[in-house]
């Protein structure tokens, strides 16, 4: 398991998290579809709910986002 040194946790709002990690598009992409950017929920809602609509457990879900995060990381260096 990742350490979490990007913070990334449940109560992150889904705009926060795509926002200051680009990347993490990808996460949400494969495991919520494509259609999860037009959702009116998208952007405010936060990851646990999110995680919960989709039936998609949250510990693995907030881990693909840190490692989708470190990409975003790694090209700014």
């Amino acid at each position: 398991m990742s350490v979490n040194t990007f913070n990334i946790t449940g109560d992150m709002t889904t705009g926060e998290v795509t926002t200051r990690w680009p990347s993490t598009k990808e996460v949400f992409t494969k495991h919520f579809g494509s259609g999860c950017f037009t959702c009116p929920a998208f952007g405010g809602e936060p990851i646990s709910m999110a995680c919960a609509m989709h039936s998609t457990d949250l510990n693995m879900f907030v881990g693909e986002l840190i490692e989708a995060a470190k990409k975003d990381a790694a090209a700014k260096q």
